[in-house]
């Protein structure tokens, strides 16, 4: 399975887990000229800007260590940005990071 397949993957996986959790999905792959979210979400009055980081083994760090500095600057001025657009008001904006580990992956012909 290439990278891209395993990450779609992933988001599917973090997808369902949120749903699940009460969750809405209001964007999938939101891109703005500061980079990507891989999920937008919302529960209540409460948006949440997840980034999903999908691996098969801990060979090169965990995914939470994959989220550098840089990328949680992008992060938030992604976010920024589509709060921008959404005009809508939320209460609390909340940052996550979904790990998901090549033992929760099934064997999938994607």
């Amino acid at each position: 399975m290439n990278n891209k397949k395993t990450g779609a993957l992933g988001e599917a996986l973090a997808e369902i887990m949120l749903l699940e959790k009460g969750y809405r999905i209001l964007a999938r792959n939101f891109c703005c000229r500061y980079g990507e979210i891989d999920i937008i979400a919302e529960r209540g009055t409460m948006i949440a800007f997840v980034e999903v980081k999908t691996r098969l083994s801990d060979s090169f760090g965990s995914g939470a260590e994959a989220v550098t500095a840089d990328k949680r600057q992008k992060l938030k001025r992604c976010a920024m940005c589509y709060l921008a657009m959404c005009q809508k008001y939320f209460r609390t904006v909340d940052f996550q990071v979904i790990e998901i580990s090549g033992s929760h992956i099934p064997n999938l012909n994607f």
